[in-house]
């Protein structure tokens, strides 16, 4: 790290601040790595974004000062851009998150995954 960084470990006060540095430093360095990384953590921000929608639904029903279609129009609108912005989050999310995904369903309700092309088990499930 000293190399990479001089300045860091020098002017530290403690060992405690490098070591949380370098974490810090370490993460990005990751991401930075790995552009699939990245774009996990994105999507996911997103598709759990999206659900922020159902806080905005009783404010635009009760609270927007507005004739009750211009009330449906807005639920409908955002509705639509929640939608949008958890699509755009599974894009993002691609093979990882689907592999992420399976490998949690799978751990959760102990389902079998069958191989697609040949519809059996696999070795380690048999």
């Amino acid at each position: 790290m000293a190399e990479l960084h001089p300045n860091l470990v020098s002017n530290s006060g403690s060992q405690q601040q490098v070591s949380l540095c370098q974490r810090f430093l370490a993460f990005f360095q990751i991401a930075a790595n790995g552009q699939k990384s990245v774009r996990f953590i994105s999507g996911t921000i997103l598709i759990a974004g999206s659900f922020l929608v159902y806080l905005a639904y009783p404010l635009i029903l009760l609270f927007l000062p507005s004739a009750a279609s211009i009330k449906v129009a807005a639920t409908v609108a955002a509705w639509v851009i929640s939608w949008g912005i958890f699509s755009a989050g599974i894009y993002l999310t691609g093979p990882e998150g689907s592999a992420r995904l399976k490998a949690l369903w799978t751990r959760m309700t102990g389902a079998a995954i069958k191989n697609p092309d040949t519809k059996e088990l696999p070795d380690q499930q048999r």
